[in-house]
């Protein structure tokens, strides 16, 4: 799905996924996804893949910064950014928190790559999220990416009903 600045992104006909049971996302109809031991969203005939890891966090209210800076650290040590990245606010709501970081970086091949990190964090559970593609094509499926972030929503556990006979 291309999408230029005359066009606009209506959600409604996004197919919605779970991710790992504690997470929702909606997605274009025509991305597909590839769920083994990490989600990978992307566009056929795109650019780059969006991967998502679940990650367990145990955030004390007033933490979730700190979990999200943590997730990005990692990233950029990992691709071997040491600068300091500039980390922004992407979407904050009661019940999660979620930051974004970008990088360009220097692959194997000589190639340079665009990698943009969003940590989605939440009290007991969290998303480690990246997107990938080529330099030049980052721009390409920017708004894109940034739908399918903006609908991530946590699941809430639905606890069982006592049935007759048990007790609480």
């Amino acid at each position: 799905m291309m999408i230029d600045d005359n066009d606009s992104l209506d959600r409604k006909n996004w197919d919605e996924i779970k991710i790992d049971g504690w997470f929702t996302a909606l997605i274009p109809p025509d991305w597909e996804v590839e769920d083994d031991n990490e989600v990978v969203i992307f566009d056929p005939d795109g650019f780059g893949e969006l991967t998502i890891s679940l990650i367990a966090t145990k955030s004390r209210r007033g933490r979730k910064k700190e979990k999200a800076f943590g997730v990005i650290s990692g990233w950029a040590e990992e691709l071997g950014f040491l600068d300091n990245s500039e980390i922004t606010m992407f979407k904050r709501s009661r019940a999660l928190l979620i930051a974004s970081a970008e990088f360009t970086v220097d692959e194997p091949e000589g190639e340079l790559a665009y990698w943009r990190i969003f940590p989605v964090i939440g009290e007991k559970i969290a998303l480690d999220i990246s997107y990938s593609c080529p330099v030049e094509d980052r721009d390409r499926e920017e708004a894109v990416i940034e739908a399918i972030i903006d609908s991530i929503r946590l699941i809430e556990p639905k606890e069982e009903p006592l049935t007759q006979g048990q007790r609480s």
